[in-house]
């Protein structure tokens, strides 16, 4: 990352509910180094705050454009982005820059495992029926986790904070991730991409935790979860997305859910998301779809403030900063 020569580097933060004006004065009191420019989470705001700026802290994801890099300029060198996903800031304009990206992957991942546990655990052991009041149908007999084959797809920060408590759940894991993994005593076998189908037919339970690209290639994961895959997936099983909604094939996985394929789904995603109300996934019982809320606890706001402070740190310094992402990857 080249840094400007310039007498103190100028920031802009923008003020939002994840990002409050409190915040915004702690990290000035702390980066005394830098000159900072807060903006409100509006485009006209930012417009008129981003001139000249060499760092971008926190754009929202729908308001980030070309015309948001353009009234930049040459001065801008880092963008970092308070969640996970960057495929909204994947524009060609700034995956051929030299603008070094960073987000917030990691922060989150504690209670996205949590979620995705509380998914599975909701499913077999019938608590929607539960807390629908519905407990005078008929239902399966609840069924224990243990000895039961899980498959994670993304052996990242989330999944393997998803191994981590399936293990204590006691659950056998399998690992799909493009890098060779340590190899830990939790994790059973591990599979490239290209054989993610591999382990399907032995799993009681996929779990998604891959970031979404939609690069062509080896790391495309765009709707990988289609007819071939929940085809290949083992009669009864269970499929969790706390993911990314557009890794999953919806009218796929819906047909899966007509056909009997599956005991259940459990989606803090969708495609589209929200999904709409008369879609034919709300009205299943095997189904709980929650509104895009597992990255939610008491903590995840802080421990992106904190990382956003420790970057920032690191960027007046001119050091190397943490959670970069590899834009021509997507994570």
């Amino acid at each position: 990352m080249s840094l400007p020569a310039s007498a103190k580097l100028r920031v802009m933060l923008t003020i939002s509910a994840g990002f409050t004006q409190e915040m915004a004065a702690e990290v000035v009191a702390a980066t005394p180094e830098a000159e900072f420019v807060l903006a409100e989470d509006n485009l006209e705001a930012i417009l008129a705050a981003v001139e000249g700026i060499n760092g971008m802290v926190n754009v929202p994801r729908h308001l980030f454009s070309d015309e948001v890099l353009e009234k930049a300029g040459d001065s801008l060198c880092w963008i970092h982005i308070g969640g996970a996903g960057v495929e909204e800031f994947i524009i060609p304009s700034l995956v051929e820059s030299d603008i070094v990206l960073t987000n917030g992957r990691a922060i989150q991942g504690p209670e996205v495992a949590d979620h995705a546990l509380a998914l599975l655990l909701a499913l077999t052991r019938n608590l929607h029926f539960h807390l629908l009041g519905k407990t005078d149908q008929q239902m399966k007999r609840p069924i224990e986790l243990r000895g039961k084959r899980a498959v994670v797809i993304g052996g990242g920060g989330l999944g393997m904070l998803i191994v981590e408590r399936a293990a204590a759940f006691g659950m056998t894991l399998d690992v799909v991730d493009p890098n060779y993994m340590q190899m830990l005593s939790i994790i059973d076998r591990q599979y490239t991409p290209d054989q993610y189908l591999e382990p399907f037919p032995d799993a009681d339970v996929v779990f998604m935790a891959a970031p979404y690209t939609f690069v062509e290639g080896k790391m495309k994961s765009e709707r990988m979860m289609d007819d071939a895959a929940f085809g290949a997936m083992k009669q009864d099983a269970y499929f969790i997305n706390i993911s990314r909604g557009k890794i999953v094939d919806t009218d796929a996985l819906t047909r899966a859910m007509q056909l009997g394929r599956l005991a259940g789904a459990g989606l803090d995603v969708t495609d589209p998301e929200p999904l709409p109300e008369d879609h034919p996934l709300w009205a299943m019982d095997n189904v709980i779809i929650t509104p895009h809320i597992a990255g939610l606890s008491e903590h995840n706001r802080r421990r992106s403030f904190d990382l956003i402070k420790k970057n920032l740190d690191r960027f007046a310094r001119g050091l190397p900063l943490m959670n970069v992402v590899n834009k021509r990857l997507g994570y």
